[in-house]
């Protein structure tokens, strides 16, 4: 039987972080070309080679791109399982992993004042919001995995856990709550 998926959470880590450099993206692309262009020309001495400026277009397409996969980022609550959808990499984990789930302020697990001013600022509209704490048993692959594809904001500080940062952070506990007595109740009429 196919597992339906419930409801779709985006995560707001990924949101801000795309809107912040949507704009960057979107002047690399065409000041690259302006550069190749010029360059082209000869009206620059000292100017760089013609593919030093079509590389920072292609820096430009790739952020522009990685901003549009993020835009997707989102918690996904199926029937068995749910999904944590990063912008490149997908992680399910089974409602049995889920230890405790309960929600937290974010500035209470990232407290701003012990975070560098630059993600102060990026991050300024994330640090009243509430998150929602998964604490797990164990991960489905290595911590040192989730960390190369997972926002560093999406990880617990101690212990197995993630943090989810969602606008409708109490639909997505009661989904995760549902999702795990769901399947309780499934275990206990075998």
């Amino acid at each position: 039987m196919a597992h339906k998926t419930l409801k779709r959470f985006p995560l707001l880590i990924y949101q801000t972080l795309a809107h912040h450099r949507q704009a960057l993206a979107f002047w690399l692309i065409p000041g690259g070309i302006a550069l190749w262009w010029i360059a082209g020309q000869g009206k620059l001495p000292g100017m760089p080679s013609g593919w030093v400026p079509l590389m920072i277009s292609l820096v430009g397409l790739l952020l522009f791109l990685h901003c549009l996969l993020a835009r997707h980022a989102a918690v996904h609550c199926h029937d068995r399982r749910f999904t944590v959808q990063t912008p490149l990499y997908p992680v399910t984990f089974s409602y049995r992993r889920i230890e405790n789930i309960r929600p937290v302020p974010f500035n209470e697990i990232f407290p701003p004042e012990q975070e560098k001013d630059a993600r102060v600022r990026f991050y300024q509209s994330l640090w009243g919001k509430t998150a929602v704490v998964v604490t797990l048993k164990k991960y489905p692959v290595p911590l040192w995995w989730l960390q190369i594809w997972f926002n560093s904001y999406l990880l617990a500080p101690k212990g197995a856990g993630l943090i989810l940062l969602v606008d409708e952070w109490m639909a997505l506990t009661r989904q995760l709550e549902l999702g795990r007595e769901r399947l309780r109740g499934g275990q206990q009429r075998r």
